[in-house]
């Protein structure tokens, strides 16, 4: 999970570090532990004064941890269970299983067009140069040669602003494993701004997190936070067309003006909402803030919310 390793530094082993006796075989520190899963990763390192440092690293996530205690308490969290179910749910998606060719660092836009804007057309984006196609050919030509295609829709779909632009969705998010859709939502707000809100959908439970912060600790905890909700059509199949289709109902309201972009403040809440509002106005320089209020899903779809569901349930027995 991740480009690099996490390593996750213990206080206590700081405190009282092993040291080196000179009879001591080095050969024998380095013999994994007998409580260490197979497949695991265990790097020993010695100082010049004989201090002894012990990495535990787990080959599903990278993380790594310098304690027994806590590489224990890793393996009873089923952090690694939950990333491997990611990866073979996300192995099966349509939207994925197409695009297995897409690098990293792509994204796929989703614009309106049409002469009645009752289109919707993808663009393939390259997220560091802006550069902009329409095809896996373009793409592959792009990657292997270095040429860029024109985008041509015949005019149906503008792409000189981003008035137009329903969706970013990301196949790769960075730090979330395989299989994991990151999906930037384009909404257009009565102060004339064009509102962005992140999601991130798990393609094993199918829930939709609104922070990064919320999936990642989802992975380490299985714990389902409060405002985390399932779409009723999901990322993969609103997404996994080509070049063009007909605009998705559930996709018109990201077009139109908001005229009540939040709901309206009460005493206690209006220092909140101002904090929210200005959280807004800046998301493109924020890398995991919510700024989901006002708008249930990304889709304005009817969430599913299970342990209300439940609740009704209970109080009727």
């Amino acid at each position: 999970m991740g480009d690099k390793p996490m390593t996750v530094k213990s206080d206590e082993e700081a405190k009282y570090p092993t040291t080196l006796d000179e009879e001591e075989d080095i050969d024998a520190l380095v013999e994994p532990p007998h409580w260490l899963p197979d497949g695991w990763i265990m790097e020993v390192y010695r100082t010049e004064d004989g201090t002894i440092t012990r990495y535990y690293t787990s080959p599903i996530s990278n993380y790594t941890f310098t304690t027994k205690a806590e590489v224990l308490e890793y393996l009873f969290s089923m952090t690694d269970e939950r990333i491997l179910e990611s990866k073979e749910r996300g192995a099966e998606s349509t939207l994925q299983r197409q695009r297995e060719w897409l690098p990293k660092g792509w994204v796929l836009e989703i614009r309106a067009g049409g002469e009645k804007t009752d289109k919707m057309y993808k663009f393939y984006v390259h997220s560091i140069t802006g550069v902009r196609l329409l095809s896996k050919q373009d793409v592959l030509l792009y990657i292997n040669e270095a040429i860029v295609s024109g985008c041509d829709t015949h005019g149906q779909c503008d792409i000189s602003s981003e008035d137009n632009i329903l969706a970013q969705v990301d196949l790769w998010p960075s730090g979330l494993p395989e299989g994991w859709v990151k999906e930037l939502v384009y909404r257009k707000t009565k102060e004339g701004l064009i509102r962005k809100d992140r999601y991130y959908t798990d393609p094993a439970s199918s829930y939709t997190f609104r922070t990064l912060k919320s999936a990642l600790s989802f992975l380490e905890t299985g714990k389902i936070p409060r405002r985390a909700f399932i779409q009723k059509t999901s990322v993969h199949d609103l997404y996994s067309f080509e070049i063009s289709t007909n605009l998705h109902e559930s996709l018109r309201s990201r077009l139109t003006i908001n005229e009540k972009p939040y709901p309206e403040p009460t005493r206690s809440s209006q220092s909140s909402l101002a904090s929210k509002i200005e959280c807004d106005r800046t998301i493109d320089h924020l890398k995991d803030c919510d700024t989901s209020s006002g708008s249930g899903s990304p889709n304005e779809f009817e969430e599913e919310n299970i342990r209300s569901k439940k609740a009704a349930g209970n109080k009727s027995n």
